[in-house]
């Protein structure tokens, strides 16, 4: 059951038009990489690619955006429509269900992030030797884009607005408010992607260096996956036996 609510979900959110706005915005990044290989910028290759390419257009725009739209409608459109009555009323546990959107979008995101920093980071470093520092980051995008899916999922299944919530936290809490108060900064899965992609990577101070440390934000994103995972799990029972969301 889990595979075929999978493939489903896979097939439903490729086929959306939204998909068209994704890979624009995915397209950002190479655009940017073209520019800067094309200029003759002081910034060194590796600086650039992690501070402007991976850091600063897909992990703080590209991963949040995706995640947010793919995992609201993972859902959220069945909800809305009335199909997910029929989706519960097959014989498999909630879990499996659930199991299967989380996966799709997962799936879906962390595609098109990865591909997204793969483009755009071997084009801003053709030449370099800092490699691992795109390998730092591909890991640590497809750790973010489980903690982020897992999270608007579970938002479309309490709420309505999930995709107006969703982009709340992602451009207004950890875009804004993190800037004005750096304490929140341990709430925000952006800091512990770019956390988890130094470590991997271990680049020099000056090439990029997270604000939060390693240990806390691999806890952290454990604990909002698995909590997130585990409320839409439960939410999604419910809704079998009340008959509301």
């Amino acid at each position: 059951m889990t595979w075929l609510v999978l493939t489903l979900t896979l097939r439903q959110l490729l086929g959306q038009r939204r998909v068209l706005f994704l890979a624009a915005v995915a397209a950002l990044p190479l655009v940017a990489a073209i520019i800067y290989r094309a200029s003759s910028g002081e910034t060194e290759a590796a600086e650039f690619a992690a501070g402007v390419v991976l850091y600063g257009l897909i992990v703080t725009v590209l991963l949040p955006l995706t995640a947010v739209l793919l995992s609201t409608a993972a859902l959220g459109s069945e909800i809305e429509d009335g199909t997910i009555v029929y989706l519960l009323s097959k014989p498999a546990e909630r879990w499996r269900i659930l199991a299967g959107k989380l996966l799709a979008a997962w799936g879906a995101t962390t595609g098109i992030v990865v591909a997204s920093a793969l483009v755009g980071g071997v084009v801003a470093l053709a030449g370099e030797d800092e490699w691992a520092v795109l390998g730092g980051f591909v890991v640590a995008l497809a750790v973010g884009s489980l903690a982020y899916s897992s999270l608007f999922l579970m938002l479309s299944l309490f709420t309505s607005r999930a995709l107006l919530a969703g982009i709340s936290y992602a451009f207004i809490w950890e875009g804004v408010i993190t800037n004005f108060a750096p304490g929140v900064q341990r709430f925000s899965i952006r800091e512990y992607t770019a956390s988890i992609a130094e470590a991997v990577a271990n680049p020099a101070p000056w090439v990029f260096e997270a604000d939060l440390g390693t240990t806390y934000s691999v806890i952290l994103v454990a604990i909002v996956t698995v909590l997130a995972a585990a409320l839409a799990v439960r939410r999604l029972s419910r809704f079998e036996l009340s008959g509301e969301a």
